[in-house]
């Protein structure tokens, strides 16, 4: 029985509506931004919305957020409230149990929770039904569910990738029969949002395609939101034939772009119909749109310049040559501006083109490396040659390695190595849990800086029981010495400025994270866990320096370590030259983007899974820190 005067959020999914409290998160960002703090309409329109919802919790927490003068008497009034239906729901709740999910009415109170914005108490009731093994997969994944919607509602994206990690857990353990097909096209939804919070674009443009012909997750965001970040997504993550295919070629989403988002069927149209002029006034459009989404924020310069450079490569495409005045012409800016832009991407190796300065054209560099339209003969790009050359080189190293074994000297080094060893069966591990860890550093393209500084610091738990990742530390770090990112870390890392502006410095972080270490229990006792790392650099210097740069001492647990290239060639007699070749070699795709902390992460544990499951090997330490060589 829903509460008098107010619907149950099935009542809201019948409808196709989403609860109007769902709104809040967007429009509480908005006013904490400096551009909204005059906007009266905006803020009185939140105000509102908490007012017809009596959100006592939430209004006493904006305040103190924004620093807003509270009206006493209108938050007592709305706490008074609060107060008559918790009792009218505890009361109904007397004779059965909360966690009940026959009888208990956890579902009512946790939607009255979420109306009213008392995210703690909503997250208590969610988590103590979730946690209840004693329940059906069913219910546990609706408590799940409810604990991303709460995550969502606080922009909690660590918290939020937890929520899908637990219900994609859920499913693999549940009815394989189709019994659950409404919990997983209900993920869709909920792990794109996920998706897109990370800047997986290309899987967030997977499952928001899928999503759409059976889209039902009303509670969580409105159909409007998943057309747009759809098409957000897939301008970025798809080719132009691409876009021709799974957008134009689709009729719900063209329906609905012609309906209710015109403004982003125009964005798409431009783009695909090459009307470069129109296509950067609507980016521009884009831009805004984003930097005023919490979800998105952190990711808009990065995708407003990759959406430059896609534009700027599809008009190229067809063309040997090019003037820039064509060029200015075409996307409707000053000949100058094409220019430095222009040469500012061709030097950063974004568009395989050249400027010639004195007729004032664009000459296209093609895949190959010679001038489009020229001969192989022809004078072409000494650098694209070099690059396309190891490459070819690197085919045909990888085809030798497959016509048989490895050559006697590299056999020899190996086995004097103490390398090679034969594959044992039913391995017992000597750690519970393994701890796959990848820093990102500052950079400069041409020499190394001095000091480097850790600004990305990821870390995965692997439980070799059933190798599953149990937990993730994810953070951004602020570098203290070379506080602005140069244009080269930011192209090779995808970490942008504003993403590491706002962190803290290297010290707070570490703090947080010994404690994340500790309040887990991962090294009670010190051999219960080891790091697993792609090479020695991250604990062999790149952690010592950072640690002698802000006077800490490197502690116990980080001085051994588990290098994942020497477990990789105790199988393969083959010592592989990083994470892409060992992808490579057995065979899998890459996921998310190379050099991005967290992205090489879990790729370095699905190694590891594919590992346990074709060799089972022991997973040992190989390396220790021998700090008199490594600190200076």
């Amino acid at each position: 029985m829903a509460i008098t005067g107010e619907k149950s959020t099935n009542d809201m999914e019948l409808q196709n509506q989403t609860p109007e409290y769902m709104l809040l998160p967007k429009m509480r960002f908005k006013l904490s931004l400096s551009e909204f703090w005059g906007e009266e309409e905006l803020k009185n329109s939140f105000l509102d919305i908490i007012k017809r919802n009596n959100m006592a919790p939430y209004y006493q927490e904006v305040c103190q957020d924004l620093y807003w003068e509270m009206d006493t008497n209108l938050y007592e009034e709305m706490r008074a409230t609060n107060v008559v239906t918790w009792t009218e729901l505890e009361a109904r709740n007397t004779n059965s149990n909360l966690e009940d999910e026959n009888t208990g009415n956890w579902r009512e109170m946790l939607e009255y929770a979420c109306k009213i914005g008392d995210i703690e108490r909503a997250t208590n009731i969610c988590t103590s039904v979730f946690e209840n093994t004693s329940h059906s997969s069913g219910i546990r994944a609706e408590a799940a569910f409810g604990l991303f919607r709460v995550a969502y509602f606080k922009s909690n994206v660590s918290s939020m990738g937890t929520a899908v990690r637990n219900i994609n857990d859920l499913m693999e353990v549940s009815c394989k029969t189709g019994s659950n097909w409404c919990c997983r096209n209900k993920l869709k939804a909920y792990e794109a949002l996920y998706c897109l919070a990370i800047r997986n674009f290309a899987r967030a443009t997977s499952l928001l395609l899928d999503c759409i012909p059976t889209f039902e997750s009303y509670e969580l965001l409105s159909f409007k939101d998943v057309v747009q970040y759809t098409v957000l997504a897939g301008m970025i993550s798809l080719s132009r034939s691409e876009l021709d295919n799974r957008f134009n070629n689709n009729g719900i989403l063209q329906q609905a772009l012609i309906m209710e988002c015109s403004a982003y069927r125009d964005y798409l149209n431009s783009f695909y119909d090459c009307h470069y002029a129109d296509f950067f006034q609507h980016l521009a459009w884009i831009e805004l749109e984003m930097k005023f989404d919490p979800l998105l924020r952190p990711h808009y310069q990065y995708y407003v310049r990759e959406m430059r450079i896609k534009a700027y490569s599809q008009l190229l495409q067809a063309y040997r040559t090019l003037s820039l005045n064509r060029m200015a012409i075409e996307f409707g800016v000053t000949e100058e501006y094409m220019e430095q832009e222009m040469a500012r991407f061709i030097a950063n190796g974004r568009l395989h083109c050249k400027i010639d300065k004195v007729s004032g054209t664009v000459v296209t560099v093609s895949a190959s490396g010679c001038d489009r339209g020229q001969s192989p003969n022809a004078t072409c790009d000494r650098g694209l040659i070099y690059q396309n050359t190891i490459k070819r080189g690197d085919t045909l190293l990888n085809r030798l390695k497959k016509l048989g074994q490895p050559g006697m000297a590299h056999r020899v080094f190996l086995n004097r190595s103490g390398i090679i060893t034969k594959p044992i069966n039913n391995v017992k591990q000597k750690f519970k849990y393994l701890l796959v860890l990848d820093f990102e550093a500052t950079c400069e393209k041409g020499f190394t800086l001095t000091p480097q500084e850790i600004i990305e610091f990821p870390c995965m738990v692997l439980d070799t029981h059933d190798w599953k990742v149990k937990n993730v530390f994810h953070k951004y770090v602020r570098p203290k010495v070379h506080p602005d990112l140069t244009p080269f870390c930011t192209s090779l890392t995808g970490i942008i400025q504003d993403m590491v502006d706002d962190e803290p410095h290297f010290p707070v972080v570490f703090s947080s994270f010994c404690t994340w270490l500790k309040d887990n229990g991962y090294f009670e006792p010190l051999n219960k866990s080891a790091f697993v790392t792609c090479g020695n650099w991250d604990l062999k210097i790149m952690l010592p320096n950072q640690c002698a740069i802000d006077n800490l001492p490197v502690p116990q647990e980080f001085k051994q370590w588990i290098n994942l290239k020497d477990t990789f060639c105790e199988f393969y007699h083959y010592f592989p030259r990083g994470l892409v070749d060992m992808l490579s070699h057995l065979k899998l795709p890459m996921i998310g983007r190379l050099h991005s902390g967290i992205s090489d992460t879990e790729n370095m544990v699905r190694i590891i899974q594919v590992l346990s499951a074709m060799h089972k090997p022991e997973f040992k330490i190989t390396n220790k820190l021998d700090e008199k060589k490594t600190l200076p």
